[in-house]
Formats: C-alpha cells, sequence, structure tokens
C-alpha cells in the first residue's frame, strides 16, 4: 500500500485538445463484493479498466446465477469528487491528508417497479460503476455504501423517484474507463 501515498513514476499530463468530457450520471451498476475479490485482486489499476472495457466480464456478471452485477439505466446524478481528510501534521506542517471521504448521488423513476431492487442494494456494501452521458465508466472499488429512499416532492404537477446515496472513504480516486458498447443501454 506504499503506493497510496509514495507514487513510484509520475505520469505526464496530457493537454485535451478538443472536445468536453459530457457530464451527468445516466447508469449505475452495482457489482457484488464478491466478484472484486475473485476478478480484481492482484491486478494493477491499468489491467483493472482493461477488465471492465471488456463486454465479457459484464456479460458474465449479468448473467451469472445468481446475478452478480445490477444495472440501474436511465437515471441522473453527480459525483463533485472526494473531500479530503486531514489530521494534524508532524513538525512545522500543521496538517497531512490521510485520505478522502467521497459521495454520489443518483436518481431513477419507478417507486413502485423499483421497490424491491432499492431495498436490496440498501441492504449491503457493493463495488459501483456510475456512468457518464460522455460513455466514460466511474469505478468504484472501495466498499461503497448505499442508501435509496423515495423522494415525493409536494407539488402535484411534479414526479417522484428514488434518490439514491453512495458513501465511501478512499485515498485514491475512481478507475475512469470507457464503457463498453451495448451493456449500459436503455
Amino acid at each position: 500500500m506504499a503506493d497510496i501515498f509514495c507514487t513510484e513514476d509520475q505520469d505526464e499530463y496530457v493537454q485535451k485538445d478538443c472536445g468536453i468530457d459530457e457530464a451527468g450520471l445516466v447508469a449505475t451498476a452495482y457489482i457484488k463484493r464478491s466478484v472484486i475479490t475473485s476478478q480484481f485482486a492482484g491486478l494493477t489499476r491499468a489491467q483493472k479498466r482493461e477488465l471492465l472495457e471488456t463486454v465479457g466480464f459484464w456479460n458474465a456478471g449479468l448473467n451469472a446465477s445468481p446475478t452478480d452485477i445490477f444495472i440501474a439505466t436511465k437515471t441522473r446524478g453527480e459525483y463533485p469528487g472526494g473531500t479530503p481528510t486531514e489530521e494534524d501534521g508532524f513538525g512545522r506542517e500543521s496538517t497531512q491528508i490521510t485520505g478522502a471521504t467521497h459521495e454520489m448521488t443518483t436518481e431513477f423513476e419507478g417507486l413502485d417497479e423499483n421497490q424491491l431492487f432499492v431495498e436490496g442494494i440498501n441492504r449491503r456494501k457493493w463495488a459501483v460503476v456510475a456512468v457518464t452521458n460522455g460513455d466514460k465508466g466511474i469505478f468504484i472499488e472501495e466498499p461503497v455504501t448505499v442508501y435509496g429512499k423515495p423522494n415525493v416532492p409536494r407539488g402535484i404537477t411534479t414526479g417522484a423517484f428514488y434518490m439514491i446515496s453512495h458513501k465511501w472513504q478512499d485515498y485514491s480516486n475512481p478507475i475512469v474507463f470507457d464503457i463498453p458498447a451495448g451493456i449500459f443501454d436503455e
């Protein structure tokens, strides 16, 4: 775990010359922790990214019996990044950053149709993938605590939906990857 604080190699900054990375979370995948411990153990970040970009990984989890991966499509949400955890420093440094807390929120429709799905995701920790409108996956490998609840606004002309809070602790940022075609389609 020494690489968390001291990286052996530092990658160079790469200028993005054209376009933007489209935002907005349009889908969310919930991966059982057993999949992470069996398939991701010992892999580098680059190898994890490669695995997440394969259709075979997703189809194996979606078609397993019982299912290992659950996908909520047609969502909306945001991930504003982590908040550093600070502690008292040593010597002349007043503070030091020792980690980060992260929170991501998503929302989706179907109060009746998704009641059992939400109750299920509330009851365990997950690895999570959030998908942006630009077809980028944001992979959170650390155990994510999920809490979904119905949001029923007061106005009679507004829609009700589920609000899902995802929280985790990790010094590192999530792994960003290109989602494989067809997996997160509505």
